[in-house]
């Protein structure tokens, strides 16, 4: 039998940390990392989709600043990157670490998802665009009430994309599988209300010492629409809704505080589907995991 290549995933919710827990194991096992982030891929968007560039110091990053917003990575775009980046990782003797909160990225890495580059239908396209959302959320929820229940049903674009893909015969939900890699997932987490409270912290900072609202201004300004920007969720939607003059500073703070709780509860619902992630409280226990799975004594968890 051929050994797997061994990869190690740092999984977890909005703002508990996962950056800085990858970039102290990339340190201590020669490793680099590979950002799971659907957002951080996109070149300019930097405060809204944390990418804390300045924690890495010197660790070696990939999958961050590859697109421009205007462009769009699917899931095959990304997975087709990702495992490229881990061969090319492991062929310099180092280890790859993949870290990041969009549950679909893992898992297509993880479990080994088969996906097909699949033709747009033009025509079903633009019809889809011209159908208001919640008519859009009620022809998914019919055709495939698995992908309606995992993706972000707010989002116009996800949802199209979704319809697209069951419309095809397929299901964002329900995909072939090859697993090429032996993997060890490691999250961490944090009681709801703290993460909450880490969560509202962060938020004020961006708005008020990061001057995220400004960063989202300028990609409008470089030709961004507010559609697409809309589209990318959370800070962008909201802030571009403030930007546009549709709600007050009051309302943008309530509303997408509100979002990204539900959002990183939504994280948690997705992480805890999956039985082979082992939950961690601090450092120390990530790295005698990772110390054991690099030295054989333990086994990535089967499903």
């Amino acid at each position: 039998m051929i050994k797997k290549q061994k990869i190690i995933c740092v999984v977890g919710p909005t703002a508990c940390g996962k950056t800085k827990l990858g970039v102290e194991l990339a340190n201590k096992f020669n490793g680099e990392i590979i950002s799971a982030d659907s957002r951080q891929v996109y070149i300019g968007m930097d405060i809204g989709t944390g990418k804390d560039l300045c924690d890495y110091g010197t660790t070696p990053y990939h999958l961050i600043d590859i697109e421009n917003p205007k462009k769009q990575i699917t899931l095959s775009d990304w997975q087709k990157l990702a495992i490229k980046t881990i061969k090319e990782i492991d062929n310099n003797k180092k280890v790859p670490f993949i870290v990041g909160g969009t549950g679909l990225y893992i898992n297509s890495i993880v479990d080994g998802y088969v996906l097909y580059d699949e033709k747009i239908d033009l025509d079903l396209r633009k019809k889809l665009n011209d159908t208001p959302l919640l008519e859009l959320q009620k022809m998914l929820k019919k055709i495939d009430k698995n992908s309606y229940s995992k993706i972000d049903i707010k989002n116009k674009r996800r949802v199209i994309r979704a319809i697209e893909i069951a419309k095809s015969g397929s299901s964002i939900s329900k995909k072939t599988k090859k697993k090429l890699f032996d993997s060890l997932l490691i999250g961490i987490t944090f009681d709801r209300s703290v993460i909450n409270k880490r969560i509202d912290e962060r938020l004020k900072h961006r708005l008020e010492e990061e001057h995220m609202i400004d960063e989202i201004y300028n990609l409008h300004k470089q030709g961004v629409s507010w559609k697409r920007l809309e589209d990318f969720g959370l800070e962008y939607r909201y802030i571009s809704r403030y930007l546009q003059k549709k709600i007050d500073y009051d309302e943008l703070f309530i509303q997408l505080s509100t979002a990204i709780h539900r959002f990183a509860k939504r994280q948690m619902t997705w992480f805890n589907k999956r039985s082979d992630i082992i939950w961690v409280k601090d450092y120390k226990e990530a790295e005698e995991l990772v110390n054991k799975f690099l030295s054989h004594e333990i086994k990535s968890k089967k499903k």
